[in-house]
């Protein structure tokens, strides 16, 4: 999934509801993986989970040229894996998702009934934030409400 390039920080606007999730999505644009991380926004659809997502994207790939950020569905994580499973391919998957300094995943309310997706992105997950690199993701929901989701995982995304 390729970065909107229209969806920055100067035409998102503000307002009471969401001035937080906004001084959060800026400081882990300026400073990825030293504050906020994870950082999971959550709210209803429509409200600009997607479009602050994007702005971190495309602020830190504008003042961090060599850092790989990365921005992909859930949707396409799944799929992805399961054609890396069914090619014998789940090191290049790996690896893959091992090199990027920004990893952005929309829409982590589909996380539900996928337990090889929930384990695979939990060592994702796990050597991305130990080596300090930032991860940021949305859903529609707080992450211990989207069900069936393994409790390592909800401990991880409520960090932040």
């Amino acid at each position: 999934m390729n970065i909107e390039s229209k969806l920055r920080f100067d035409n998102f606007i503000v307002g009471s509801a969401n001035r937080l999730a906004v001084a959060a999505a800026r400081a882990v644009a300026e400073s990825p993986g030293a504050v906020y991380n994870p950082l999971f926004m959550y709210s209803s659809s429509g409200l600009g989970k997607t479009h602050l997502m994007s702005a971190i994207g495309n602020q830190v790939a504008a003042k961090q040229k060599g850092l790989v950020v990365e921005m992909v569905t859930l949707d396409d994580f799944v799929e992805e894996l399961h054609e890396a499973i069914a090619a014998g391919e789940t090191e290049r998957f790996k690896q893959r998702y091992l090199r990027v300094g920004v990893l952005l995943i929309d829409d982590m309310q589909f996380l539900t009934g996928h337990r090889e997706t929930q384990t695979e992105l939990l060592r994702i997950f796990n050597a991305l934030t130990a080596d300090g690199r930032q991860i940021v993701m949305t859903s529609d929901r707080p992450p211990a409400e989207i069900a069936d989701v393994d409790e390592r995982l909800i401990t991880r995304l409520s960090a932040d």
